[in-house]
């Protein structure tokens, strides 16, 4: 089984996720598995003519299902407390007023009948307290706790009764997951752990920036977007990939330009298989 796996996403449009999802929906792959959640990923992967039931969420540990949004919450039966009011601003935006104070705002799902999407409530002070996040079919996707504005706690749900997986932040910085009663330094530790649990599995991936960090072992890197950046410069993560063997991804598929590109540069050409990509 052959798997693609994308970073979010929020990068669909990219050539080489572009060409990985077309990969998955011509049936010349297995499956997609997506490492960073979205709580309205079955929607998005939809309208690309995806089934979400065919797509693995990595960081919740399970294939994504079918979402009802007639179920989902419409925004004026939110539970707010009482004497609050529900109004949309001048510049479209929607808030919770109480005694004159604004005590959260409201984002709907883009193409929904004010379906919500998220709650952000404040604090005495007008910052940010927690955020509410939902699936469209009103289901909890995640809690996010803040202090003095900055984001301290991420809490998944993924549409379950209970936390499935809590992130902790430092100084804006994600530098601790919990799941499944393991404790994981990074993000990009706990979803590499997630596909290392299927060592059958042939993953791929076409990017050069966080996947390298994630990507599980039996990870082969297809160069769908070329091996040059665009000052015409080999790809600096490219480069070390290259000269490290100890590195995870010892299988780099390249076009025979790219291939010559490479090796006139005297780079090493162990790792590269030329293919028609």
């Amino acid at each position: 089984m052959t798997v693609e796996i994308i970073n979010s996403l929020a990068y669909a449009d990219f050539p080489g996720i572009a060409w990985q999802i077309e990969q998955v929906k011509s049936g010349r792959r297995d499956a997609l598995w997506l490492a960073t959640p979205h709580e309205d990923a079955a929607y998005l992967l939809t309208k690309m003519g995806i089934n979400p039931t065919k797509v693995y969420d990595m960081y919740a540990q399970r294939y994504l299902e079918d979402v009802d949004s007639r179920k989902g919450i419409w925004w004026t039966d939110l539970p707010v407390p009482n004497n609050a009011q529900f109004i949309i601003n001048q510049d479209h935006t929607k808030s919770v007023f109480s005694h004159g104070h604004e005590i959260a705002k409201i984002r709907w799902f883009s193409s929904s009948k004010r379906i919500v999407q998220a709650v952000v409530w404040f604090d005495i002070d007008g910052k940010i307290d927690y955020k509410d996040i939902y699936r469209r079919d009103g289901k909890l996707f995640a809690k996010q706790y803040f202090s003095d504005g900055e984001l301290l706690e991420s809490d998944f749900y993924f549409g379950q009764e209970a936390i499935q997986v809590k992130d902790f932040y430092f100084e804006k910085q994600r530098n601790f997951v919990y799941a499944k009663e393991q404790k994981y330094k990074n993000a990009e530790d706990y979803i590499a752990s997630t596909g290392d649990q299927s060592p059958q599995e042939t993953f791929e991936i076409t990017q050069l920036g966080r996947e390298l960090a994630f990507a599980p072992k039996n990870t082969i890197l297809t160069l769908v977007d070329g091996v040059l950046d665009d000052k015409g410069k080999v790809h600096r993560n490219l480069a070390i990939l290259l000269e490290d063997s100890t590195c995870k991804i010892q299988q780099v598929n390249v076009t025979q330009r790219d291939f010559d590109i490479l090796k006139t540069q005297n780079f090493p050409t162990n790792k590269l298989r030329v293919k028609r990509i």
